[in-house]
């Protein structure tokens, strides 16, 4: 579950790029590789692999010799005007009903007007082209897939959006007949008496008009698979329904303005646009570079890159600001192309892992990297994964790993304070804790062992605050709380309790005018193996007067729950994977039972309890006939941001690192799967300022011992369909072969 949008929106993200290493014409991304962009699995070689790319791109191009972006100039942030150019291209979709129903071209019943029709990808949302012109664009309101059915009886009206409707007014059991009509906002556009007892011909319904400059348009489909006797009255079965909205055509010209872009080049194959304005990036890993409306570039720190001190990685965004269910998905891997140690999947190709920005040289580039990688290892040699055998579709037994890895955080007091070893309170142990992400959601090592890890309750973002008044109760969640008994303002103090299910743990008065050690106050307990450990920090920032009353305002506060420790052993199973390695830096799992990939684009291939592999058909893969495309994917939910209070905080001190297709519309192909989310700051763009070898504390994580069964994994995927980009300026607009 993700948090409410009232406290932190959940975020897509595109594949991050280290300006410390990529070449200025390398910045670029497609379907495969940001979210935010439509992408149908099954025409993933026509997306990425073919000569005449379809769909979105989007990319720097620089043009005035000023400014690079790159490894030439890895500390730039300014992206030039008509250097950042966005483009789309219409691409062809069989009708649902056509490719279920496996007619050619000989048997497509006539009204139709063909087996396909055109989508462009507009801004990440998928649009039908009005007489097959990427310049008029309908919404899609409706379109069934292949799995879906609709039943009504007699008197039902199905809502099918955008003001439109479906009336049943009578169904013929005997005569095996419905009949039914078309209405938008309560007027009646068509009608028809459909015979399910006959030729496909027979059991469809179409309806046409003319709108944007086309004549005799079709904008409705439906079929009536049959009709029935249920048990309470007749009812009729809706399949394959298409819908696009007439009334409301976009029209795209040349010199218009769309979202801080402008359309400089319209064809019959697509458009092209640059942004109207330049984009000064701030380097900081908690702001929101805003380019269109809802995207924007995510940057890490300034001199968070690989190496050079002024260098930093980068990302497109877009924020996900509707509730509703959502689906985040890994970078695609094509079997036909693919050798079989190359599936695999790290923090910033696959959205269930959590991705602390500021940590990717630590997590992607080091060799004893942090965090979790998911790969494919083949072990019997038999039903090879991969281009040697792109058919095979079983993973065996263990051939699967899951891996996680350590990794050190500074404490927020001490980053946001600036504090180091000499000056940080010795009550809290050190200037670092550890963190181990386990199944995409953040724990913290008890005692710094990784088979120890405690829930995160609550850890302040370094821009958060809490200002309570004496009798106030904070909720943190898990059933602790802090209450504030007495706020001294002329002594700037400030006397609280923290507690858990009504029952008093702590109690202390802090100074708020004094120096850290003065207003810092933690907790220790014994819990896991650990003596003595710390669970608890919060700092007083000040007390002072409010209208109404003397109130305290608390920051960094960091509470882990010290009574719910996960302790992991070797051989111990989770969710289909057993331990098969435990030391000092981390974790290594295998599948317990062999997988067999139902080859299907609409079929989930669950592998744990929430993750799947999801495949598109049997020879959709770029080359082979019965080469295919696989990632892994995960489902999401967006709660409504009127939940209550109470719902909201146990859910964000979780910290639960979230995973995201965008909202599903009845449309199986116009999903818009997301390679990753996640929920807040926190959770994917976390902290920290820290030095990652901290000198500071003679400590450097770049000592630790290389982990058994932890092999360098591949890093970036999907890179190739974007470097192809290279050979093409503006070229993106020869004529799309179908």
């Amino acid at each position: 579950m993700l948090p409410q949008l009232g406290l932190a929106a959940p975020v897509i993200c595109g594949i991050s790029f280290d300006t410390n290493e990529t070449s200025s014409d390398g910045f670029c991304w497609d379907a495969t590789t940001f979210g935010g962009f439509n992408y149908p699995v099954n025409k993933h070689k026509d997306f990425v692999s073919s000569e005449n790319l379809w769909g979105e791109r989007l990319q720097y191009i620089e043009k005035d010799g000023k400014d690079k972006l790159g490894k030439n100039n890895p500390g730039n942030h300014v992206i030039g005007e008509g250097e950042l150019v966005y483009s789309t291209r219409q691409f062809s979709n069989k009708y649902e009903l056509v490719s279920s129903l496996g007619l050619n071209a000989n048997i497509t019943p006539a009204e139709l007007g063909g087996m396909f029709y055109y989508k462009l990808p507009w801004f990440g949302k998928p649009y039908a082209t009005v007489n097959n012109d990427p310049t008029q664009l309908a919404n899609i309101v409706i379109t069934q897939g292949s799995s879906d059915k609709k039943t009504l009886k007699a008197g039902d009206i199905w809502d099918l959006g955008k003001g439109y409707s479906l009336i049943v007014n009578q169904v013929d059991v005997e005569g095996n007949k419905v009949w039914f009509s078309l209405s938008k906002k309560g007027e009646e556009l068509e009608s028809g008496i459909v015979n399910t007892d006959g030729t496909v011909e027979d059991q469809i319904f179409t309806a046409t008009a003319d709108f944007g400059d086309g004549k005799d348009q079709l904008y409705f489909i439906t079929y009536v698979d049959s009709v029935f006797v249920s048990a309470t009255d007749s009812v009729a079965v809706f399949k394959y329904t298409w819908l696009i909205d007439k009334d409301d055509i976009l029209i795209i010209e040349n010199g218009d303005e769309y979202q801080g872009f402008e359309v400089k080049e319209t064809s019959e194959d697509g458009i092209v646009l640059e942004n109207s304005k330049s984009i000064t990036l701030n380097l900081d890993k908690d702001v929101k570079n805003y380019f269109t409306d809802s995207w924007y570039f995510q940057t890490s720190d300034k001199g968070k890159g690989s190496s050079s001190p002024s260098g930093y990685i980068i990302l497109p965004a877009k924020e996900l600001d509707k509730p509703g269910n959502y689906t985040l998905r890994g970078v695609p891997v094509d079997t036909a192309v693919t050798s079989a140690d190359g599936f695999s999947w790290d923090a910033t190709t696959f959205g269930g892992f959590n991705y602390p920005i500021n940590k990717h040289k630590d997590f992607v580039a080091s060799k004893n990297w942090w965090g979790e990688r998911l790969q494919y290892v083949e072990s019997d040699s038999q039903n090879e994964l991969g281009r040697n055998n792109p058919g095979n579709h079983v993973i065996g037994e263990g051939e699967l790993l899951y891996s996680t890895r350590q990794f050190s955080e500074k404490h927020k007091v001490v980053s946001e304070l600036g504090l180091n070893a000499n000056t940080t309170p010795s009550e809290l142990g050190g200037m670092f804790y550890y963190k181990l992400h386990w199944f995409g959601k953040p724990y913290v090592t008890v005692d710094n062992d990784p088979t120890q890890l405690a829930n995160i309750v609550i850890n302040q973002d370094s821009k958060d605050k809490k200002t309570l008044k004496a009798g106030d109760i904070w909720d943190l969640g898990k059933g602790y709380s802090l209450t504030v008994n007495q706020v001294d303002v002329e002594g700037d103090k400030v006397w609280f309790s923290l507690s858990k299910n009504g029952e008093e743990l702590e109690s202390g008065i802090v100074n708020a005018d004094g120096t850290v050690e003065s207003q810092t106050f933690t907790a220790t307990a014994d819990f896991g193996d650990g003596k003595d450990q710390l669970y608890f920090i919060t700092y007083v920032d000040s007390v002072f007067v409010s209208a109404t009353d003397s109130v305290a305002v608390f920051k960094y506060t960091w509470l882990i729950d010290k009574d719910n420790v996960l302790v992991i052993e070797n051989g111990d199973e989770y969710q289909g994977f057993e331990v098969k390695e435990t030391s000092k830096d981390g974790i290594v799992l295998k599948n317990s039972k062999s997988i067999t990939l139902n080859l299907d684009k609409d079929k989930k291939n669950y592998f744990t309890d929430s993750w799947y592999f999801q495949t598109s058909d049997e020879g959709k893969g770029s080359t082979s006939s019965n080469g295919y495309v696989i990632y892994p994917a995960t489902d999401i939910t967006v709660e409504d941001k009127n939940a209550t209070e109470s719902e909201r905080n146990n859910t964000i001190t979780e910290e639960a690192n979230v995973t995201d297709t965008v909202s599903i519309v009845n449309e199986s192909e116009s999903i818009s799967p997301d390679h990753r989310t996640t929920s807040t700051s926190e959770a994917s763009f976390e902290d920290s300022e820290e030095n990652n070898n901290h000198p500071e504390e003679g400590a450097g994580e770049g000592s630790s011992v290389k982990l058994p069964g932890f092999g360098i994994l591949s890093g970036i995927l999907g890179i190739i369909a974007c470097l192809a980009l290279r050979k093409k300026r503006v070229n993106l607009l020869s004529k799309v072969k179908i």
